[in-house]
């Protein structure tokens, strides 16, 4: 599992710009490959006082919300990330995991830190284990790691990594780079040690990120890390917004693996030619080109024209060369992962009649086109790979990928 640690500056009710820094950490995270990108506790909202403003809190379908979770179906990464909840007459700290479109689960603070129930937050109930593929993982919050019950109960469900998402607050302002750095080795031998100990005790690792930077009325000493089993420290070399990727030991492939083909259909514009899906499992739509699943004793050429012929009706087509691979384990309905292999298919436009489409529905193919590399970054729809338009300037300049390069997420 490749993940993200992604230690932000949360402003207190600045939605748009905490917002703003949520896309670009889940543009980063689809940049690098990751499978899941990671925020700290309270970084949509920042750190907020409920019996003082409790209008800068959000409910679970507020629109910051869903917008994160569209900007990871966008990225093609689940998120964590926090929330100052409303839920009706009560207030909670609450990390939301998105993928697929949709709010897949949440976990809320079991354990409150000093002063957070004065503050109007009441405790959650149940441990945080959330599963992504074939891995699980557990989330905890920041003044958790003082108790053992959330680590204990989440390593007990089965979570090959526990996410440690934090906001300790500075009980000074720091005014200089000695002041920042004394608030720093605060947390990391109280947090960072916290996250150590657990990680040794449970034998898991500690995936950890913290708020970073300063706020109108308190400052973070920002920290992302990873801990090993035996309590070794990967992390930021300081106080500062950061992000840091790290691999653990846990396959979120599921398996078998699915054995599939896609063909990309360019015209001699450059254009490709592609199926809108909208399926009832997955809350968004999605463009990709003609493909499947190979049959029983079937090869990938073999796969290719079969495809051809179901979903375009066409077995006169100029098939080659290969042009890449690419693995993704997605949510239909449950986890799956398909490895692909791509191949270039060469033709003038072409219309599909509008009877065989329709039959096609039942594959939750709703509608076909030709698109230019730029309308498709124009348009904001989601493309399979997420850098298609990028894949169709490589073809355009005859830089065609080899056969088994990696086509991204």
């Amino acid at each position: 599992m490749r993940i993200l640690l992604a230690a932000v500056n949360a402003q207190k009710g600045d939605l748009d710009g905490n917002l703003a820094r949520h896309l670009a950490v889940l543009d980063q995270a689809r940049a690098q490959g990751c499978d899941v990108a990671v925020f700290p506790e309270l970084s949509l909202t920042g750190s907020v006082n409920p019996s003082r403003h409790p209008e800068r809190t959000l409910t679970l379908d507020a629109a910051p919300v869903r917008a994160v979770v569209e900007g990871s179906w966008r990225a093609g990464v689940p998120v964590v990330f926090g929330i100052a909840e409303r839920g009706g007459p009560a207030f909670h700290i609450t990390q939301v995991y998105g993928h697929s479109g949709r709010v897949a689960g949440v976990y809320r603070k079991r354990h409150l830190g000093e002063g957070e129930a004065e503050e109007g937050y009441r405790t959650g109930e149940g441990p945080g284990v959330f599963e992504l593929g074939g891995a699980r993982f557990g989330v905890t919050l920041c003044a958790e790691g003082g108790v053992d019950v959330p680590w204990t109960d989440a390593v007990a469900g089965g979570a090959a990594v526990v996410l440690f998402c934090s906001a300790p607050g500075l009980y000074e302002r720091r005014t200089d780079e000695r002041s920042w750095r004394e608030g720093h080795a605060w947390w990391v031998s109280s947090g960072l040690g916290d996250a150590v100990r657990h990680a040794r005790r449970l034998a898991v690792p500690v995936a950890m990120t913290t708020q970073a930077g300063a706020t109108e009325d308190e400052d973070f000493p920002g920290l992302a890390a990873l801990v090993s089993v035996a309590g070794e420290v990967a992390r930021l070399p300081d106080w500062r917004p950061g992000s840091l990727v790290v691999d653990v030991a846990a396959d979120v492939r599921v398996h078998p693996v699915r054995e599939a083909v896609r063909c990309l259909v360019v015209d001699h514009a450059g254009r490709a030619l592609l199926f809108r899906y909208a399926d009832p499992r997955v809350d968004g739509t999605w463009w990709a080109p003609p493909g499947g699943g190979l049959d029983p004793g079937e090869d990938h050429l073999a796969a290719v024209r079969r495809e051809l012929r179901e979903e375009l009706a066409r077995d006169d087509l100029q098939l080659g060369p290969w042009i890449g691979r690419r693995c993704r384990t997605f949510w239909l309905g449950r986890w799956m992962t398909q490895r692909e292999r791509w191949l270039l298919c060469r033709a003038e436009p072409f219309d599909v009649d509008p009877a065989h489409l329709a039959s096609l529905s039942v594959e939750a193919i709703q509608e076909l086109r030709w698109w230019s590399a730029a309308e498709l970054r124009a348009s904001g729809i989601v493309a399979t790979p997420r850098d298609l338009p990028d894949l169709l300037d490589r073809i355009a300049r005859g830089d065609l990928p080899g056969a088994d390069d990696d086509l991204g997420i």
